[in-house]
């Protein structure tokens, strides 16, 4: 069950979720932006045009599916929005394919949830457009709108498939190439 009113626009869904966690106004007209790693590091990035548009849609993602932030929520949100896909919002799928890495080995269950929920979802990421008429619609009838499931699903053959894919491909990114680049060097 959704900590968010259902009856609440998403306007007012999107208020709650920032004032819920501290995020002040998203920081959409913020010049950079701050990549928090386990509370100790900090890596500061320029808030470009297309990070700020995905991520208008990423908050209201939050708000939709219920996933707090933190480096829990963080990848639960990350998994979900990778698998109902980030569309044109290269920006979005980057930083989204970071949380779904750490996560599948820090919460892999729930990381995996979040991944075969977002399997069966569709996200806001595509053909939509955020302005005043999609802030006005209900958060309970956009998740219906999107097909967001409310409890756990089963998990399908192909999610498990589909979820070692981007595994692989994620352990290759992140180690694989970095390893063949030193191996390269040395």
């Amino acid at each position: 069950m959704s900590t968010y009113n259902q009856s609440a626009s998403l306007r007012e869904g999107l208020a709650e979720y920032l004032r819920r966690y501290n995020l002040g106004d998203g920081g959409y007209n913020d010049r950079w932006f701050k990549i928090k790693f386990f509370w100790k590091f900090v890596i500061t990035l320029p808030n470009i045009d297309n990070r700020v548009r995905a991520v208008k849609f990423h908050d209201l993602h939050h708000v939709l599916t219920d996933y707090p932030t933190g480096l829990r929520g963080e990848a639960e949100i990350g998994a979900w929005e990778i698998a109902s896909g980030c569309g044109k919002y290269y920006a979005a799928w980057i930083l989204n394919a970071g949380s779904l890495f750490y996560g599948m080995f820090l919460y892999p269950r729930t990381t995996f949830r979040a991944f075969v929920r977002g399997r069966r979802s569709k996200n806001l990421y595509k053909n939509v457009e955020y302005d005043a008429a999609l802030l006005a619609k209900s958060v309970g009838s956009t998740s219906h709108e999107l097909h967001i499931p409310e409890a756990r699903i089963k998990a399908r053959f192909s999610d498990g498939l589909l979820y070692a894919a981007c595994a692989a491909v994620l352990l290759a990114l992140y180690i694989g190439i970095p390893i063949a680049v030193i191996a390269l060097i040395v």
